[in-house]
């Protein structure tokens, strides 16, 4: 399935803020899935997902793992458990960060559905960030 314009707007400002944020804007350090990325320089699966972004600090152990959803694919169950293996992921990571980027307008939505999962799932002590003031 093509991606959507929106989708890929969101991945390359998630792409920007993690580069920026977490690795000094080295983008060479980050794994994206994306149609432009060669295969080499794409993320594994992770408990039968793929992120958009994953990026991994050498020395620190820090991991930082990117989604990028769309007003559509925010609501939908398979997003859910998608969201629920990446926290999954990063609660068995103690220098791990799940970064969410939505439109705008359904950032509310995305915090409390993050919030939700974690619950849930016992991932609440994951650190998550939903970006704001996205376009979409």
């Amino acid at each position: 399935m093509a991606e959507s314009n929106i989708h890929i707007k969101l991945v390359s400002a998630l792409v920007s803020w993690i580069a920026t944020k977490y690795f000094q804007g080295e983008r060479g350090s980050l794994l994206i899935d994306s149609s432009e990325s060669p295969a080499i320089a794409k993320p594994s699966g992770i408990n039968g997902y793929v992120p958009d972004v994953i990026g991994h600090g050498l020395s620190d152990g820090l991991v930082v793992i990117g989604e990028a959803k769309t007003s559509g694919d925010l609501e939908n169950l398979h997003t859910q458990e998608q969201l629920k293996a990446f926290l999954q992921y990063c609660a068995a990571r103690p220098s791990s960060i799940f970064v969410l980027a939505v439109p705008w307008h359904m950032t509310r939505f995305a915090r409390a559905l993050l919030k939700s999962i974690g619950r849930r799932s016992g991932y609440e002590s994951v650190s998550t960030v939903v970006l704001e003031q996205l376009e979409g």
